[in-house]
């Protein structure tokens, strides 16, 4: 009987096939993605199915609206293999007259995103941070051997099994000074490094420094206003840099600048700013366009907004269903992945919200975990 079935589904295809065409991806977030209605529709669909039924593979098929043909469900991209992640603990601790959060991070592990199991530790470096690649194998890591040693960058592949299997030091020149390494972010071709400084406040100086890990070669954009560089990502490719801002005219928010790395200059704030008050961005890579969460504390789901950074403009926004913070697309583009309430690690598809398995933490504490992809 399933011979037959085979047959008939084969042969229909067969007759149909020239009215079957490609229209290239489907759109990017948000929202379902939904096929074009029109008098292909139905030789698509029989064409999916058929090659199921050979193929042995179930294939979901929603009933539409009345009237409408139905729609065949979303394919959905897995989420990198592995990802970067260090326990934080912090704890409030007051005096006479003032009340401060100290935060303790762990050791960097690499985890397993299908059963949240630790399967390596990254080296353990002072004043340390990883950037990743969003493949779940190539990351960066910048740190110190001790504390006051020079300042070194290493790229570090992960075997299939999410073990440390190969650690390679970049011919970046050592930084024999004392800042304090804020924010690193790679490239989507791994070819260049962008990372933040800043000095005592008493010096008052924050910099940014893109280096090319191929060459060696480091540029540096500075400004003598005091300020935190929080978030930084590439957009597209290795050109513009994405960053938030905040100094002593902003003590409660973070201005979002883009900065073109190729342009003239050594100005840091002559970047230009982003129209809105955005935090925690995402860029899609080879794309021209950065999602960020935008909305203050009193507010009980934020948005999620995508701008252009040819403009800085809004291209658009929606809300997902539940508190969700992005920090990177994986290498496909495919996959927005970020934090939800108390640091766990998830994934956004349309409006739906998919927590990534992550190791036990410690009851009782305020515990969350610091992720990269």
């Amino acid at each position: 009987m399933s011979g037959i079935i085979e047959d008939r589904l084969r042969d229909a295809m067969a007759a149909r096939a020239r009215t079957v065409r490609d229209d290239g991806p489907p759109p990017p977030l948000p929202g379902p993605r939904r096929l074009l209605w029109g008098r292909w529709t139905l030789p698509l669909a029989v064409a999916v199915v058929t090659v199921a039924v050979m193929a042995g593979i179930g294939v979901t098929v929603r009933g539409g609206e009345s009237g409408r043909p139905p729609v065949l469900a979303p394919a959905i991209a897995p989420a990198p293999p592995f990802y970067v992640a260090a326990v934080v603990t912090s704890s409030t601790v007051k005096t006479k007259n003032v009340t401060r959060i100290d935060s303790i991070r762990g050791p960097l592990g690499v985890y397993d995103s299908r059963t949240g199991e630790r399967t390596a530790w990254l080296p353990a470096l002072a004043d340390s941070r990883v950037a990743g690649l969003g493949d779940g194998r190539t990351f960066f890591m910048a740190g110190r051997e001790r504390k006051g040693a020079p300042l070194r960058f290493h790229r570090i592949t992960l075997t299939p099994d999410g073990e440390i299997g190969e650690r390679v030091a970049l011919p970046l020149p050592a930084d024999l000074r004392t800042e304090t390494l804020d924010v690193l972010a790679a490239s989507p071709d791994g070819r260049k490094l962008a990372y933040s400084v800043s000095r005592p406040r008493a010096a008052r100086m924050t910099e940014v420094r893109v280096a090319d890990v191929v060459t060696g070669e480091v540029h540096r954009r500075r400004t003598a206003k005091f300020g935190l560089i929080y978030r930084m990502v590439w957009v597209g490719g290795d050109r513009t840099l994405v960053f938030s801002w905040q100094d002593d005219d902003r003590p409660f928010g973070q201005e979002a600048m883009l900065l073109d790395t190729s342009a003239s200059g050594r100005d840091l704030l002559s970047a230009r700013p982003v129209d809105g008050d955005t935090t925690f961005f995402a860029a899609r890579p080879g794309g021209s366009s950065f999602v960020t969460r935008e909305g203050g504390k009193n507010v009980q789901v934020p948005s999620l907004v995508e701008f252009s950074a040819t403009t800085g403009r809004r291209v658009r926004a929606w809300v997902p269903q539940e508190w969700f913070t992005p920090v990177a697309f994986d290498a496909s583009g495919r996959v927005l992945l970020g934090i939800v309430r108390g640091g766990a690690p998830a994934r956004l598809d349309g409006r739906r919200v998919t927590r990534i398995k992550t190791p036990e933490l410690p009851q009782g504490q305020d515990v969350r975990l610091e992720t990269t992809w």
